[in-house]
C-alpha cells in the first residue's frame, strides 16, 4: 500500500489570537507543524507528503523540512482561499503510484499510530471508498431553526428557536486524517462546484461512494484557541 499525505498548513488561525500562523506556535519546544511531519516520516505506508503552506511561508516550511532531514516531505505548494481549495492545489503533484490519499490538518499534532493504522485499514475495505477518524459527541446538540437565526454573535444574545434535538449517539466530531481511494477522490475534486467543510462531505455530495466512520482518540485535538495549546501540552505531559 502506498499513501500520499496532503498536510494542510495554510490556515490563518484567527481564533488563536497569535501574531503568527498557529502551525509555528511552540509545543514542547517544537513548532506544531513538526509533529505531523515527523509522524508521517515514520509511518511505513506513506511514500509522499505534500505540504500545503501559505504562499509567504513556503521558504520557511522548506527550511524546517531540510533541518529535520525529511525524505518524504519533498514538496511544498501554496494553499488556496479555503480548505478544499488548498487540497485541490496539491492534487497535480500526487504520486502516480499512490493508492490512497490522506488529508491531515497540521494543527492536529497529536495523531496516534493506532488511529492512523485503523483509518487506513477502513479506507482499504471493499465496501468503502474512504474513511474518516471521528470522536463521539458528548454534549446534547440543538439544531437551530435556520429561518430564525439571528446575526448577533455576542455573549448572551438570543440566537433563535430550537428546531430539533438530534440523537446524540448518531453525532460524531470529524477528525483528521481523512483517507480515500485515489480515483474517487480525484473524481470528486474534478467536479467540485461549491465549497464544503471537509473532504468526506465533498465525496458524499459527488455520490462517490460510502465513507467509513472510524472511532479515533479524543486526544487528536485541533489547535484552534490558546486553551487548545494548553490542553495539548497537558496531554503530552500525561503521556510522558
Amino acid at each position: 500500500m502506498q499513501v500520499t499525505v496532503i498536510l494542510l498548513a495554510a490556515g490563518q488561525g484567527q481564533r488563536m489570537g497569535a501574531t503568527i500562523n498557529k502551525i509555528w506556535l511552540s509545543l514542547n519546544g517544537k513548532p506544531l507543524l513538526q509533529y505531523s511531519l515527523a509522524f508521517f516520516e515514520q509511518a511505513p505506508q506513506v511514500n509522499q507528503v505534500i505540504v500545503v503552506a501559505q504562499e509567504g511561508e513556503i521558504a520557511q516550511t522548506e527550511q524546517l523540512i531540510a533541518q529535520l532531514r525529511l525524505q518524504k516531505a519533498g514538496l511544498v505548494v501554496a494553499g488556496g482561499s479555503t480548505r478544499l481549495r488548498s487540497v485541490a492545489a496539491a492534487l497535480p503533484y500526487i504520486s502516480c503510484t499512490a493508492e490512497l490519499v490522506a488529508v491531515h490538518d497540521a494543527a492536529r499534532p497529536l495523531l496516534q499510530m493506532a488511529d492512523w493504522q485503523a483509518v487506513l485499514q477502513a479506507a482499504s475495505l471493499p465496501d468503502y471508498v474512504g474513511a474518516v477518524l471521528a470522536a463521539p459527541v458528548t454534549d446534547t446538540i440543538k439544531l437551530l431553526a435556520a429561518n430564525e437565526a439571528a446575526p448577533d454573535k455576542s455573549a448572551g444574545a438570543v440566537v433563535g428557536a430550537i428546531e430539533a434535538t438530534p440523537p446524540r449517539d448518531l453525532l460524531w466530531r470529524a477528525l483528521t486524517p481523512q483517507v480515500f481511494a485515489i480515483e474517487p477522490f480525484i473524481e470528486a475534486y474534478s467536479t467540485m462546484d461549491k465549497d464544503f467543510t471537509d473532504d468526506a462531505a465533498l465525496l458524499a455530495a459527488n455520490g462517490g461512494g460510502r465513507v467509513a466512520l472510524v472511532r479515533g482518540s479524543a486526544d487528536n485535538i485541533k489547535i484552534t484557541t490558546p486553551r487548545d495549546l494548553q490542553l495539548a501540552q497537558l496531554i503530552l505531559t500525561e503521556e510522558g
